[in-house]
């Protein structure tokens, strides 16, 4: 089972990130001070929730330190509230496979997930045998 890492803390978030992803995939909701302090798990894909108050203070550093102790190839979903064209394209230069600006609408976030999940599995066949052909 798939691994989902979220950092956010908003707790109603992760309520509505559970139940989307309940028996199809493993959630763990990290806040962003674990995030800081650099204690949080492995996971296959991440989600980072970036509320107007942190899309104000930027999506840079939090993008970086993840990858830096997960692996550059691994997939984010960005959710960015009150984001700027700007910021979108901040966060995807800094390496977030894709985003999404609010999860009002469920089928939505769910199917952004779920794409996410299938970028792992393409990066893991890739990395475990397409690139050797």
């Amino acid at each position: 089972m798939e691994k989902i890492l979220l950092f956010s803390d908003d707790e109603k978030l992760f309520g509505i990130t559970k139940r989307i992803t309940e028996e199809k995939y493993e959630l763990i909701w990290s806040t962003y001070h674990r995030l800081e302090t650099n204690r949080y798990p492995f996971a296959d894909v991440i989600i980072m929730h970036f509320d107007r108050e942190r899309t104000k203070k930027g999506t840079f550093e939090p993008i970086v330190r993840v990858k830096g102790k997960l692996g550059y190839s691994i997939p984010i979903l960005a959710i960015i509230e009150g984001g700027s064209t700007q910021d979108i394209f901040s966060a995807l230069k800094t390496g977030v496979y894709d985003y999404i600006e609010t999860i009002d609408n469920l089928e939505k976030y769910q199917k952004k997930i779920e794409d996410l999940i299938l970028w792992n599995w393409y990066l893991k066949k890739y990395e475990s045998g397409w690139k050797k052909q």
